[in-house]
């Protein structure tokens, strides 16, 4: 057993520990799954050619998470995660913040699509920068007046 797999195996045996049900392939990738307050929590996790850690979570809302150069990170990362979701889950627009997440992703995809696929007028591009500033513009308002969880 090398260093990166022994290191693996601990990051593993961590998150089962705190509740999550892993699957390893060959030491290399990683499922992580938690079921939390009816939702699921997924996360994968590999190591890069760099022996980074990749992580990214998959569930309820795809989003990249980071890369980690010590297993612990990605351990104390997820644990922060659990931690805010149990927190968020109590909130009555808790759906809603689902829906509204995995709606930005799929509009990513869009938008790569669109300008990768089309000819795409520059009125167009700065209307849908318009749009994100918008949204942009409204979090930011909520962060300075809205009521902490």
């Amino acid at each position: 057993m090398n260093n990166l797999t022994a290191n693996l195996e601990e990051v593993d045996m961590q998150l089962t520990q705190m509740g999550a049900k892993v699957t390893s392939l060959h030491g290399l990738v990683s499922f992580i799954h938690f079921d939390l307050n009816q939702t699921e929590l997924f996360y994968v996790y590999n190591i890069n050619a760099k022996n980074q850690y990749f992580l990214q979570m998959v569930k309820p809302f795809s989003t990249g998470a980071g890369i980690f150069c010590k297993p612990q990170d990605i351990v104390q990362y997820i644990k922060n995660d659990l931690k805010q979701f149990q927190n968020a889950s109590n909130s009555n627009v808790f759906a809603e913040f689902t829906s509204v997440n995995q709606a930005l992703y799929s509009t990513i995809r869009d938008i790569k699509d669109v300008f990768m696929t089309y000819n795409v007028p520059r009125e167009k591009m700065l209307q849908i920068k318009g749009k994100i500033d918008e949204v942009s513009a409204l979090l930011e308002d909520i962060k300075h007046t809205g009521v902490p969880l």
